[in-house]
């Protein structure tokens, strides 16, 4: 019989790289079985990432969540799958020329760049940064010149990629000197995240939390990364993961494990959503990999 959940909490947002997915990218099977039973008590769990619906799938798949709320593109789109179409509750997009003018300043800088709308992903070029991103997500580039990326809709998200220290470097400058009308925010030491001002992964919970009637205070949310810093701030239970950097772990009322040892389903018991029994036999077995991502 499924354990029932708290009354504390109803609804638990959780971030996907570094959080559900280990660092090979896979989900360790304490994570499924957890995530399951906490869903059979009646918690609505969701996924809050960076990642935009086509890269989301995939783990939604693996956890049983394919019908389920997300909150994507780092807040910027609250949707959900109805067969290959997207129901979407909220979105929040950039400015066409702000995005045009992040664009050819991270191309002048030699660094890697593409505009996510919705489903598409379109980028001016095919770029190491590029391709390795694709074999990460399953997500398909489309080479698109300015002029057709601009016939499009306004993007939810840009994201500018470096690879190697030097470009590290100018992704860091980069960041420091982009358009007030825009938030950055790394997701990676070599990942920027770029969404319309204000917008990050809190922009995402309170829409959700009220379509599904769930106060505030019942609210939590997992998570790893300075991305979640937001999300932290927004719900009444954060708990950050055993490996998250020392200003996560302490915007967090908890620390649970890391992403190695069973840290999701170790929270989801902390939170009172799932027995210990209902995931223990799985712990520390190897992860089901189905892509090798870590964002």
């Amino acid at each position: 019989m499924p354990v029932q959940p708290a009354a504390a909490v109803g609804l638990v947002a959780l971030d996907v790289d570094g959080t559900v997915l280990t660092p090979e990218g896979g989900i360790a099977p304490s994570t499924v079985a957890a995530v399951v039973a906490a869903r059979d008590g009646g918690v609505r769990a969701v996924l809050a990432s960076s990642r935009g619906p086509v890269a989301l799938s995939r783990v939604q798949d693996g956890l049983g969540l394919r019908d389920e709320w997300f909150i994507g593109y780092q807040g910027a789109l609250v949707a959900r799958w109805t067969g290959r179409q997207l129901e979407v509750l909220s979105e929040t997009t950039l400015d066409r020329a702000a995005a045009r003018d992040v664009e050819t300043r991270a191309l002048a800088a030699g660094l890697s760049v593409g505009r996510y709308i919705g489903l598409r992903w379109r980028v001016p070029q095919l770029t190491d940064s590029v391709r390795h991103e694709a074999s990460l997500t399953g997500e398909e580039p489309i080479v698109s010149t300015p002029e057709e990326s601009d016939a499009d809709a306004a993007p939810h998200k840009l994201m500018v990629m470096a690879t190697g220290d030097a470009q590290i470097a100018a992704l860091a400058q980069l960041a420091g000197t982009l358009p007030r009308s825009v938030t950055a925010t790394l997701s990676h030491p070599a990942n920027l995240e770029i969404t319309a001002a204000g917008v990050d992964k809190a922009s995402g919970i309170a829409p959700l939390a009220a379509r599904l009637g769930i106060p505030a205070e019942e609210t939590a949310a997992i998570g790893d990364g300075p991305n979640d810093l937001g999300l932290f701030a927004a719900v009444a239970h954060p708990v950050a993961m055993g490996q998250a950097t020392a200003e996560v772990q302490a915007a967090a009322r908890w620390v649970t494990s890391s992403n190695t040892r069973d840290g999701v389903a170790r929270a989801l018991t902390h939170l009172g959503l799932v027995r210990e029994d209902a995931w223990s036999s799985l712990a520390g077995q190897r992860s089901i990999s189905f892509t090798s991502a870590k964002r």
